[in-house]
């Protein structure tokens, strides 16, 4: 017996095939065959990631798309017996971008339940729930967008987010990466970020947030409203706050402990490329310094790794980083295999 909980997740999971459905039907270019699952274009890394989560999604998908091309070559079909059309021109036609704009329009109308609003300006066709828009940077590609309600996102290094803005809310999933948000403020919708099973919720204001092997999440000029879907360890709470200075940490998997700390300073130095690591063990400098680089450094005796560090450095230039860690470990930089900086003894 389906409770109340299981249906309104399977309406969700519907929901987002649905809305993969429209936006890859919707891009023809891009996406020549929307159900060569690895040939999906500029969606593909967004898509990749959403069916990761569950192996049902994609299978959701294909069969909403395949529901949708037979609706337009059903449409196709009545047309042309309607117009007396010779039976060559039927294969020709029976999947052309206006056909199936046509058929796509009205598996819409019906299934994602489109409305008709009127006012003072003519009527507008609006879609009760809007298609997530992917937006990703490449390993070494820091960028800022701007979202359509105003908000400001800096993007870091490998980052994956899928926003949806709808006349309710506005909405983005992290999926991976890091990103300062700089939320644009609107009392109406509030502005809501998932990532690692947490929900953040504020507003307006600025917050940094970062999805890697676990959690992070701090302030930097407002609070935040936390809710955890994901399991916790015994007695951590459901809902929490965060304020300005504070820095949450939560592990992968399952019965995680929440970790609320004072911010270090270096927390939000990411923004500018340089930080102050203060006593910072060089293993997480060279994983943080990998992230911006294809060539990674790496330590000819892994140990090393837990020595401290106390330096500023420019973590997205790699050369620097190794040239850094290489001084303070009084080591060579050895240059002669491809895509590796292998710091090792001096010779």
């Amino acid at each position: 017996m389906m409770t109340d909980s299981s249906a309104a997740q399977a309406e969700q999971d519907w929901q987002e095939a649905m809305e993969w459905a429209m936006t890859i039907l919707g891009d023809p270019k891009s996406v020549p065959d929307p159900l060569a699952l690895d040939r999906l274009g500029a969606h593909q890394a967004a898509f990749s990631a959403w069916a990761a989560d569950d192996p049902a999604r994609a299978a959701r998908y294909v069969g909403i798309v395949q529901d949708m091309l037979e609706a337009g070559d059903d449409a196709a079909r009545d047309g042309m017996r309607s117009r007396k059309l010779q039976p060559q021109m039927q294969h020709r036609m029976s999947r052309s971008p206006a056909l199936l704009a046509a058929s796509l329009a009205l598996v819409l109308l019906t299934a994602a339940g489109l409305w008709w609003r009127s006012g003072d300006t003519s009527p507008s066709l609006i879609a009760q729930s809007e298609a997530r828009t992917p937006i990703e940077t490449r390993i070494g590609e820091v960028r800022t967008e701007r979202l359509e309600d105003g908000t400001s996102v800096l993007l870091d290094t490998d980052t994956l987010l899928l926003v949806s803005m709808t006349p309710t809310q506005r909405r983005v999933e992290v999926k991976r990466g890091r990103a300062r948000f700089t939320v644009s403020q609107d009392t109406r919708r509030p502005f809501v970020v998932h990532g690692a099973g947490t929900d953040v919720t504020t507003k307006s204001g600025s917050f940094d947030m970062t999805v890697r092997e676990g959690l992070r999440l701090n302030p930097v000029d407002t609070l935040l409203d936390l809710s955890f879907a994901r399991p916790l360890a015994d007695g951590q709470p459901r809902s929490l706050q965060l304020r300005p200075g504070q820095l949450l940490t939560l592990k992968s998997g399952q019965g995680a402990q929440i970790s609320v700390i004072s911010a270090p300073r270096s927390e939000q130095q990411w923004v500018t490329g340089v930080k102050s690591f203060d006593n910072v063990p060089i293993s997480d400098v060279i994983a943080e310094a990998n992230s911006y680089s294809e060539t990674k450094i790496e330590l000819a005796t892994p140990a090393l790794g837990a020595r401290e560090i106390f330096a500023d450095i420019d973590i997205r230039d790699i050369e620097r980083v190794a040239q850094a860690i290489s001084a303070f470990l009084d080591m060579d930089i050895d240059r002669s295999h491809p895509g590796k900086l292998i710091l090792g003894a001096k010779k």
